[in-house]
C-alpha cells in the first residue's frame, strides 16, 4: 500500500504543539457600496533586515500588488490569541473573483492561497442585495484508512469546523459524553493509520513471514493493549509481531534497519507539515446592512472567521454573508415623484376651488 502522506506531521502539530503554529495570517477584504473589493493581507516576515526577497505570504504576488513593510512588528488579537505581523499587501479589484484567479504558489498551499470567492448583485430598486461566498477546499491527501471509518460526515463537522446542531437540545453531560465518543473514534483513526504505516513499511523488509494474513489480529493485539496513536512507530509494532509469532525476529530486523525504517516512516509523513501551521484570520468588512452569515464572530461591520488545517481536513470550509445596500438616489427620486404628485393634486385641486369661486360669484350676481 502507498505509504501515507499526512498522518504523522497532522496530528502532531493540531493536537500536541498546536499551540507553536508561527505561520499567522490577517486576510481583510473591504467591499464598497457597488461591489469594488479592497483586500489587505498581513503575515509576520521573519527574514527582514537580512533577506527582504524571501516571499513570506502562502502565494507569488506580482506588481499588482503593494506591499507595505512596517518599521516594527504590530501586535494583533488573532481569534483570542496575540500574534505578530511586520508585512502587509495589498490590492483593488472590481471583482472579488479576481483575487483567486491565476494563483501560482505551492500544492500544498492551494486550499489556503486560493478559495472560490464570489460575490452575486441582485437590484430591487430600493435596495441592492450582495450574496458573498467563499470556499476553502479540504486538504489532499492520502490516507490507508478513510476517515469515513470511524467518523460519518456529521461527526466529522462536528469535530473539525464545530458544527452545531446536534448540540441544540443537548445539556453539558450530554454534549461530553457525545464529543468523548467521537474523541475516541478519532484518535482510533489516526492510530489504526500509524499501524499502517509503520506495518507496510515493516512488510517490505520481511522475508520468511506472510503478515498481510496475520495483520488484523496482530493490529487487535495493539489495539487491546491500548498502546498511544502516537507510540505507534515500526519499533513498536516489531515489538508486537514478535510477541505475536514468539520470535525475536522483528525486534532485530527493526535495529538492524532503523535508519531506513524511520526515515521511510518521517518523509512518508512529513510533506504537509507546513499546510497544516498555516492559519488564516479571514475578515470581511461589509459596506451596509448585514442581514445573515455564518461568521462565527461579528464585530460591528466586520465579519471574522477562521481558517486553519483542521478546519479543512475533511471537507470544504464555507464563508458566507448576505448584506444590503440602501440606494440612495431610489429614495430620493422616490420622495421627488410624490412631491410632484402632491403638487400636482394641490395644482389640480387649486384651479378647481378657483373655478368653484368664480362660478359661486357669477351666480351671485
Amino acid at each position: 500500500m502507498k505509504p501515507i502522506k499526512i498522518i504523522l506531521s497532522l496530528f502532531a502539530i493540531t493536537f500536541i504543539v498546536s499551540c507553536s503554529i508561527t505561520t499567522n495570517y490577517k486576510m481583510v477584504t473591504t467591499l464598497d457600496r457597488n461591489g469594488n473589493v479592497h483586500r489587505e493581507i498581513y503575515a509576520l516576515d521573519t527574514k527582514t533586515g537580512e533577506d527582504t526577497s524571501k516571499n513570506p505570504f502562502l502565494f507569488e504576488f506580482d506588481s499588482s500588488w503593494q506591499i507595505h513593510r512596517f518599521d516594527t512588528v504590530i501586535k494583533y488579537n488573532f481569534i483570542g490569541e496575540k500574534r505578530e505581523f511586520n508585512v502587509k499587501i495589498s490590492k483593488n479589484t472590481n471583482s472579488i473573483e479576481q483575487y483567486s484567479q491565476k494563483i501560482q504558489c505551492n500544492k500544498h498551499n492551494q486550499s489556503f492561497a486560493a478559495p472560490e470567492e464570489s460575490l452575486v448583485k441582485k437590484f430591487k430598486w430600493f435596495y441592492t442585495y450582495y450574496s458573498f461566498k467563499a470556499v476553502y477546499k479540504n486538504l489532499k491527501y492520502e490516507v490507508p484508512i478513510p476517515i469515513s471509518d470511524y467518523l460519518n460526515e456529521e461527526e466529522q463537522l462536528i469535530w473539525t469546523q464545530g458544527y452545531m446542531n446536534n448540540f441544540k437540545v443537548m445539556n453539558g453531560y450530554e454534549m461530553k459524553d457525545y464529543l468523548d465518543e467521537i474523541n475516541k473514534k478519532f484518535w482510533k483513526w489516526q492510530g489504526h493509520n500509524y499501524f499502517e504505516i509503520s506495518f507496510e513499511s515493516i512488510k517490505k523488509l520481511t522475508t520468511g513471514y506472510d503478515l498481510e494474513i496475520d495483520k488484523e489480529n496482530i493490529y487487535a493485539k495493539i489495539y487491546e493493549a491500548e498502546v498511544g496513536a502516537f507510540d505507534i512507530s515500526p519499533e513498536t509494532v516489531c515489538s508486537f509481531i514478535d510477541s505475536f509469532y514468539k520470535t525475536t525476529y522483528f525486534s532485530q530486523l527493526y535495529k538492524t534497519n532503523e535508519e531506513v525504517l524511520k526515515n521511510n516512516f518521517e518523509t512518508s509523513t512529513s510533506t504537509p507539515m507546513d499546510c497544516m501551521g498555516n492559519a488564516i484570520s479571514y475578515e470581511l468588512v461589509i459596506p451596509d446592512k448585514l442581514i445573515k452569515t455564518n461568521a462565527p464572530i461579528i464585530a460591528s461591520d466586520t465579519l471574522i472567521w477562521k481558517i486553519d488545517g483542521m478546519r479543512l481536513l475533511f471537507n470544504d470550509y464555507s464563508l458566507s454573508a448576505e448584506y444590503r445596500v440602501t440606494n440612495k438616489w431610489a429614495f430620493i427620486l422616490f420622495d421627488l415623484v410624490v412631491i410632484a404628485a402632491i403638487g400636482s393634486v394641490f395644482v389640480l385641486y387649486r384651479e378647481k376651488l378657483k373655478n368653484l369661486i368664480i362660478c359661486k360669484i357669477k351666480t351671485t350676481i
